[in-house]
């Protein structure tokens, strides 16, 4: 990390993220290397990172510890208004799951926990100002075809590979290609992890379609074909399943 910042492995957390999907990608491993060893009192101050270690067989005052970008936070999400209302009538979001619109597009360190505080209120209180009357369940008739649960792991590593820390053209057709190879392996036994698995599914189409769109790198969405951020991109894509089921794309300005 010298090389990448004058802060080194203190850097900003995206810097450090890109920077070692950037050497993963030239090695070919899956993983590069922390080194410790040189630290004192790294057992007193990470405790729980130390313990983790030790059951891994890593000792890091003598080991180097690999590691790796993870998720860690969800930009975006379902698009509400300030009351955490949906779309769909009665439905509402809030929390990680929401695009309320607070965090831009990149987060702030622990914003999101003032934002489940404040929307979570404002949500209870529109509630309770405009509980519905009684109404009986709606009959499910729908045919949803679901995915084979045994094909998630496979989605979860082409999307981290092709559509996670580092986006290009070239990354996101191949990942969509994989999606396209997935989406046929289907279960016809309905089942928690079979939901899962096409929500997760169809959320990857939904992030693929607009980082595709968006020719530009703006917050933790990075393009390595499209490196810098753009004024007439300063805008929300939004992403919607018309009744056939195939996706839609519309534009919202920011602050509208």
């Amino acid at each position: 990390m010298v090389a990448e910042h004058a802060l080194a492995e203190l850097a900003p957390r995206d810097v450090v993220a890109i920077a070692s999907m950037r050497t993963m990608n030239k090695t070919g491993a899956h993983h590069v290397w922390l080194d410790v060893r040189h630290l004192t009192g790294f057992e007193a101050r990470f405790p729980t990172i130390y313990a983790s270690c030790i059951a891994h067989g890593i000792d890091p005052t003598q080991d180097l510890i690999p590691v790796a970008p993870a998720s860690h936070y969800a930009s975006g999400g379902v698009r509400v208004d300030l009351n955490g209302r949906t779309s769909v009538k009665g439905l509402y979001a809030c929390g990680e799951t929401a695009c309320s619109g607070v965090h831009g597009a990149n987060r702030l360190a622990s914003n999101s926990l003032l934002e489940g505080l404040v929307f979570s209120a404002r949500i209870a209180a529109d509630i309770a100002g405009n509980l519905p009357e009684h109404s009986e369940p709606i009959e499910n008739n729908s045919e949803s075809v679901l995915l084979d649960p045994d094909t998630r792991r496979e989605l979860q590593l082409s999307m981290s590979r092709g559509a996670g820390v580092l986006r290009s053209s070239d990354s996101l057709l191949q990942t969509s290609a994989d999606l396209t190879r997935i989406q046929d392996r289907t279960s016809d036994k309905p089942c928690v992890e079979a939901w899962e698995t096409t929500n997760l599914f169809q959320l990857a189409q939904a992030i693929l379609k607009a980082a595709l769109i968006r020719q530009e790198t703006r917050g933790s969405h990075w393009r390595e074909d499209f490196p810098n951020t753009e004024s007439n991109w300063r805008k929300r894509i939004v992403q919607q399943l018309d009744k056939r089921g195939d996706w839609t794309t519309s534009y919202q300005e920011v602050g509208k």
